[in-house]
């Protein structure tokens, strides 16, 4: 059953309970009132029924004396049977009287004539000699007067009325029965007469007695099945008027039920259509009242609904961006910079940071500079010393230091950013600190929670493991293309660079040059001082070749006591000037340490430029290395060309 239907059924039972009680009272209610009604009319027709008698014997009087006056001038002309039809025509002309007996000088009946009475059954109606031997007979009423006349055969006419159902049918009205009662008999009633006894002794008929002129009483009653036919007719009247009421009120509450479901319905078809995903659902308002308010708060849920799934929705996205971050982090470990940039990008957006800045050390590790930075200028940051400020607090300590927007604890430095809410915190590799992570809100209202700041320090050591990554990854690589001896750059790397240098020779149109070195009689020192010494020295020469190139060359070791340099942007006459600081630096100064035996060396150039000499790695080492060549040819100690002039050497 519906919530309409259950609705329905409760309104017509609380509208029709109280209803229908109310009918049942009315009910009794009037068949009361009439049962009272009737109840006080049983004396006053008692009255009627004795003031009527009484009339009807004075009426006799009145009506005799005519037939008294007909019946002396009728004795003179006739017989018996003249006397009997006079008394006939008589009664016709009359309603009130039911007898006439004529009677001579010896009280004989003469001549009589009578209508039928209708006493009760079981009563002997009186006979016509009753009448004459008894004066009032039961269920008779009569008067008898004197004819006159000395030689009249009539001396006496009775006269009178029957007190039979007929009489009391025209004295009884309504509801109210009558009967008359000669001791225990029953001379006429227009209905049953109840039981004397039982009616004194409390029954459901009202019984009222009043004894009447002749020996008889009269009793009076209401009829308790004609109040019974009543009862039940109000209660058929009532029934239908509840079946009316029972209709319109069903009407009425199936309309409001309705009407008070439909609102719980759209909001029903509401809530479905939120649990299917339809957030943009809304409940028309049509009511300012509860189901009205309803409606609204329904529609106020289902926009914070909406928004929390929207914020959920942006926070899943953000989550899974910071995932992918971090798996893209983790995977990139071969660059520092990107790896610092994934860090600081995943630690901002985690927390909804408005500012973000990694500071990295200094050479020395004394200060701590900006290395990457997000929605903050650059240039408005400077350095700072470690120990100062909260950047330098925390790379002194190793602590996380938070600003919760309040003027207490650790201040910033004044080329660190100036935000009122910020987390910073350190960076670990190799057991050691890397670098600062620092994060920043522009509102001293919305300070970091606890989870924002659980979220950075998970970042941070997730942080840790690729930054390790990283530099054994750069340690590798650095490894993969420098010389393990002497730290330069080793064969691979040299063809690396060539190539991109090359390639921008060529495209521009600009030169560059390669230099092939020996030192000179290296051999010896091996043989005489050992090849330890021999190592020491060729780790000094290629320092002192790294101090003389710009940072922009490339020195690496070609071979044993051979290295190339690789210088852009310079032509011959570059490379040569490039070639004769060389001599200059490893003839000026001894080799070895404090302590050691000093060895004085020279070193022998071959200069080869592009494009005079070769457009290729093979061709410009081979044009550089017949260089090389014709200087140990030459005498060692000097710059030697691939063609052209010879004995080119650096004045003393």
């Amino acid at each position: 059953m519906s919530l309409q239907q259950r609705l329905t059924l409760l309104f017509v039972v609380i509208v029709m309970l109280p209803l229908s009680a109310a009918g049942f009272v009315l009910r009794d209610t009037v068949v009361g009132e009439i049962r009272r009604r009737e109840e006080s009319r049983l004396r006053p027709s008692l009255a009627e029924t004795e003031s009527v008698i009484a009339a009807r014997q004075k009426a006799v009087f009145e009506l005799i004396s005519p037939v008294t006056l007909r019946l002396r001038r009728a004795q003179s002309g006739g017989g018996g049977s003249r006397l009997q039809s006079l008394l006939g025509r008589a009664l016709a002309g009359t309603e009130e009287l039911d007898f006439f007996i004529a009677l001579d000088r010896s009280g004989e009946i003469v001549a009589e004539a009578s209508t039928e009475p209708s006493f009760a059954p079981g009563f002997k109606a009186p006979g016509v000699a009753e009448i004459v031997a008894e004066a009032g007979a039961p269920g008779a009423i009569e008067r008898r007067v004197a004819v006159g006349g000395r030689n009249s055969s009539v001396q006496r006419l009775i006269a009178g009325f029957w007190t039979d159902r007929d009489f009391l049918e025209e004295v009884s009205e309504g509801e109210i029965e009558l009967a008359l009662l000669s001791g225990d008999e029953t001379l006429a009633a227009t209905g049953a007469v109840p039981s004397l006894p039982s009616l004194q002794k409390g029954g459901s008929v009202h019984v009222r007695v009043r004894a009447l002129p002749g020996d008889i009483s009269a009793v009076a009653w209401y009829s308790a099945h004609k109040l019974s036919a009543l009862s039940q007719s109000v209660l058929y009247y009532l029934l239908g008027l509840l079946a009316v009421a029972l209709l319109v009120v069903a009407l009425l509450s199936h309309w409001l039920s309705r009407l008070l479901t439909k609102s719980l319905k759209e909001v029903s078809q509401g809530a479905e259509a939120i649990a299917q995903g339809l957030l943009e659902h809304r409940i028309p308002i049509r009511t300012k009242d509860e189901v009205g308010r309803l409606a609204a708060s329904f529609n106020e849920l289902a926009t914070r609904h909406g928004t929390t799934v929207a914020e959920l929705s942006s926070s899943r996205d953000l989550l899974q961006r910071t995932v992918q971050r971090v798996g893209e982090t983790l995977r990139s470990t071969h660059d520092m910079r990107s790896l610092l940039e994934s860090i600081l990008n995943t630690a901002a957006d985690a927390v909804g940071a408005d500012v973000g800045v990694i500071w990295g050390f200094s050479a020395r590790r004394d200060e701590l500079y900006p290395i990457v930075v997000r929605d903050a200028r650059v240039d408005g940051l400077g350095r700072v010393s470690v120990g100062s400020g909260i950047v330098g607090l925390v790379a002194e300590r190793g602590v996380t230091v938070v600003r919760d927007g309040s003027a207490e604890g650790p201040q910033p430095a004044s080329s660190e950013p100036r935000f009122p809410v910020s987390i910073a915190l350190p960076l670990y590799s190799q057991q050691r600190i890397h670098s600062v992570l620092t994060v920043y809100r522009r509102e001293a209202q919305m300070p970091f929670e606890q989870a924002d700041i659980d979220a950075v320090k998970f970042l941070a050591d997730q942080g840790r493991v690729a930054l390790e990554n990283v530099i054994l990854h750069e340690e590798a690589q650095r490894l993969s293309i420098t010389d393990g001896l002497t730290g330069v750059w080793n064969r691979r790397f040299l063809q690396m660079q060539f190539r991109n240098m090359h390639a921008t020779a060529m495209r521009f149109e600009r030169p560059f040059s390669l230099l092939m070195l020996d030192l000179d009689h290296f051999k010896s020192v091996n043989d005489s001082c050992g090849h330890q010494r021999g190592d020491a020295v060729l780790i000094e020469f290629s320092q002192r070749v790294s101090d003389v190139v710009r940072e922009v060359d490339v020195v690496a070791r070609y071979g044993g006591e051979e290295f190339v340099c690789l210088l852009s942007e310079t032509d011959l006459s570059g490379a040569i000037v490039t070639a004769e600081k060389i001599l200059q630096e490893v003839r000026s100064e001894s080799f070895g340490g404090s302590g050691e035996q000093p060895i004085d060396l020279t070193v022998s150039v071959g200069v080869a430029a592009f494009p005079q000499h070769g457009d290729s790695f093979r061709t410009l080492v081979a044009a550089a290395d017949r260089g090389l060549y014709r200087a140990k040819q030459e005498g060692r100690d000097r710059i030697g060309l691939p063609e052209g002039p010879t004995g080119l050497k650096v004045a003393r």
